[in-house]
């Protein structure tokens, strides 16, 4: 059996997309994994400065919030909409802190509308150690690859040690760091919502 030479560009071209769709998958698994390793090192360095006044010594209870949900979808592009992808990151990093012996809170473990103000307060009732933010932004133009954190506008060492952790890990791995940032992107002395009522230290991962 023959192949015209159309059949072996398709085959070719099909075997090549398949390559890079496993290497996407690889590095995903790979960010969600050193994210995870970051955050584990992030408690550490604050629970030597402030010992936990928790049952889980040593570990600690961390809030994890998975942006936008119900009628506020946040940014959507290229068939993926951002609260569907915030879910999915915020689902998977629970399941591998609980393995590790983290106690783990959500905002939200579905498709809730629930108010960015109020994501702060609620790990405040959980007596959180620690609050992370899930989040992706588009650009329209498509220079917006790589990865940001925000921190509150107090600008906090404990807040910088958790957002400097997860920015350095990833780019290790090969991602394009963005920077750490204080405040919102118009304002460095306003902050996000999320980032408003935590009593903990807090960042926003986008």
């Amino acid at each position: 059996m023959y192949l015209s030479d159309a059949e072996i560009r398709a085959i070719l071209i099909k075997e090549k997309k398949r390559k890079r769709r496993r290497k996407r998958i690889i590095r995903r698994i790979t960010a969600l994994v050193v994210l995870i390793l970051a955050l584990i090192l992030a408690i550490g360095l604050i629970a030597n400065r402030d010992a936990f006044h928790s049952p889980f010594v040593g570990r600690g209870v961390i809030f994890l919030d998975a942006g936008h949900g119900g009628g506020d979808p946040g940014s959507q592009a290229m068939k993926h909409v951002e609260k569907d992808d915030t879910l999915k990151l915020t689902l998977a990093v629970k399941k591998e802190l609980e393995d590790l012996g983290f106690k783990v809170y959500l905002s939200r473990d579905d498709d809730s509308d629930i108010d960015r103000a109020a994501r702060g307060e609620m790990a405040n009732e959980k007596n959180a150690k620690l609050m992370i933010s899930f989040h992706r932004n588009k650009s329209p133009n498509g220079d917006g690859e790589g990865v940001e954190v925000w921190i509150p506008s107090s600008n906090s060492k404990e807040c910088q040690t958790l957002g400097q952790n997860i920015l350095d890990a990833l780019v290790a791995q090969g991602f394009y760091g963005r920077g750490v940032h204080p405040g919102t992107l118009t304002d460095p002395n306003e902050d996000y919502y999320e980032n408003s009522t935590p009593t903990m230290p807090s960042c926003i991962a986008e």
